[in-house]
């Protein structure tokens, strides 16, 4: 849906959601379950999923197959790397990393787990065809691995990789032989894991049905390694809009729902009957200016027509953008105050942090002198492309946005979409969005080394660097510091990344503007344990004593 930046559409409809929200308070909440009858867990998702746990990078799929799989190195609520799986690591070498497994773990199905299952996980995920999101930059420098026994495997990297545990927290292990298909490198298909068919796994759940985009049913897993979850089953149910969710919550129709709208934040903590849990999210949400087109069709003059070169090309325009973002009015109002503003590429808790960037001000007047240095004195005309459904308050951010870069003497249009409509559209090589709307999460490493290889490293397929880089930026210069800082160990390696970031900042490869927050609401009786990572699992919750 395309819209002027200038118009206040995300007003349209508060009113009566509000007086929705107002009287469905006032609707008692059943109680839980009594005493002796199976626990059930319902809970409500904002967007659809899939289970092949190899297909289509992003959080809702990863949310998904951390009920049904195990990864290869498991990561907590703080996303510290812990003992699952594998029970424990050694960097043999600067190239050698040997993994030693839990003994006595089964699949699903009953069949015992060993190396084998890890080797042919770590095969399938760059063979699985067709693939929008892979996850093969979580296999970055991995040359080979080598079953040493049932219980012991050995990866072999291709230069000193510190950062090779954060990556295997991303890699989910299935069953060699229910997953093995036609045998080839990928096995069964993806329609073969939604089907429920290859949806073999070691995790807390097991899969009753997939309900294709509605959802599906999980039953404990009465042979899981690690401690039992507290609900024996679970429905998980799709509701894509804010309203619908929370009205569902407050009906006693669900019992815990994630990305509960900001604004509603303040009201549910005043009602009895409703908890809401909130943690600092690790994911920096950021613009990724569409750098390497010559041209784009939706950059256009004052007459409409598109202009012949791409003004985003010019280091000065990206700056001017930056200037132009007031990050606080974002986090105030476009987020009701459920952000934290920001010009870094990590959150404070992660390395390379650097507490002496303050958040960037905003600089109306300076944003228009660059833009008149780089030759566009009146400005020019943009679209910003964003999703509807994947970010917390994605299309109303993406909305602010574009009333600040028009009072820098931008045009802008806003066109917003279904994350499954967005992602697909937006990879690298087809993105014709002069500028995006794009976030990470950055549990994988605990520091800046994942967005800097991720977003801000040029594409290299080869390599498995700059999958997300949506924008096409390149710089070689900057490509080699970046290398050199995530392949750096011990103390040198905070400030090499730091140093990374500060010229990434410079270059405004991407502009970052604010740390999300996780929010989850629960019907009361029900207690809710946040991740850092924003995934919701059921396994995350309990009835409270």
């Amino acid at each position: 849906m395309a819209s002027s930046a200038g118009e206040s559409s995300m007003a349209k409809g508060k009113g009566w959601r509000d007086l929705i929200v107002a009287g469905l308070l006032l609707i008692a909440i059943p109680s839980l379950a009594t005493e002796g009858e199976p626990r059930v867990l319902t809970v409500a998702v904002e967007a659809p999923f899939g289970i092949d746990p190899h297909f289509l990078f992003v959080g809702p799929n990863m949310a998904a197959a951390r009920h049904l799989y195990d990864t290869v190195i498991n990561r907590d609520s703080e996303s510290q790397f812990v003992p699952g799986l594998v029970q424990s690591w050694e960097e043999t070498d600067e190239t050698t990393w040997t993994l030693r497994l839990r003994s006595g773990v089964t699949f699903h199905d009953g069949s015992p787990f060993t190396a084998e299952d890890i080797a042919f996980s770590l095969a399938r995920v760059p063979a699985v065809p067709n693939n929008p999101g892979p996850y093969v930059s979580n296999l970055r420098t991995i040359l080979a691995t080598e079953i040493v026994d049932a219980l012991t495997l050995r990866i072999k990297t291709d230069r000193p990789n510190p950062t090779l545990l954060g990556q295997l927290t991303n890699i989910f292990v299935v069953s060699h032989i229910a997953a093995r298909g036609d045998g080839t490198p990928a096995g069964a298909s993806t329609g073969e894991f939604n089907s429920g068919r290859a949806a073999i796994g070691t995790g807390p759940y097991r899969l009753v049905q997939m309900n294709g985009s509605e959802g599906m049913s999980l039953l404990r897993n009465p042979t899981y390694w690690g401690s039992p979850p507290a609900y024996e089953k679970v429905e998980i149910r799709v509701i894509g809009s804010d309203a619908s969710r929370l009205a569902a919550l407050l009906a006693g129709d669900v019992d815990l729902i994630e990305n509960v709208p900001p604004g509603d934040v303040a009201r549910l903590e005043r009602e009895p009957r409703v908890a809401v849990f909130r943690r600092n999210s690790d994911r920096i949400m950021y613009l990724i200016p569409q750098v390497g087109a010559e041209r784009l069709a939706l950059l256009t003059g004052s007459d409409g027509k598109s202009l012949p070169t791409n003004p985003l090309r010019d280091v000065r325009v990206r700056r001017a953008l930056s200037l132009a973002l007031d990050r606080s009015a974002l986090a105030a109002r476009a987020l009701d105050g459920q952000a934290i503003p920001t010009g870094q590429m990590v959150p404070p808790q992660f390395g390379a942090y650097d507490p002496s960037l303050i958040v960037p001000r905003v600089d109306v007047e300076g944003a228009r002198r660059l833009l008149a240095e780089a030759g566009y004195p009146q400005g020019f005309g943009l679209t910003i492309g964003c999703s509807n459904n994947r970010f917390v308050n994605d299309a109303r951010v993406c909305q602010a946005v574009g009333q600040m870069f028009t009072r820098a003497g931008l045009q802008v249009k806003v066109e917003t979409m279904p994350g499954s409509v967005f992602f697909p559209r937006t990879v690298e090589g087809r993105n014709e969005f002069p500028v995006i709307l794009y976030g990470l999460s950055l549990s994988s490493s605990r520091d800046a080394s994942y967005i800097l290889s991720t977003a801000v490293h040029t594409r290299d397929v080869q390599q498995a660097y700059g999958q997300g880089n949506r924008g096409s930026f390149s710089e070689p210069d900057l490509d080699r510091m970046i290398q050199a800082a995530i392949t750096r160990s011990g103390k040198g390696r905070d400030e090499g990344l730091r140093q990374a970031m500060r010229v990434a900042i410079d270059r405004v490869p991407i502009i970052p503007m604010y740390n999300q927050v996780t929010l989850v609401a629960a019907r009361r009786g029900v207690l809710y344990e946040p991740r850092m990572d924003e995934q919701l699992l059921a396994q995350q919750a309990r009835p409270s004593p």
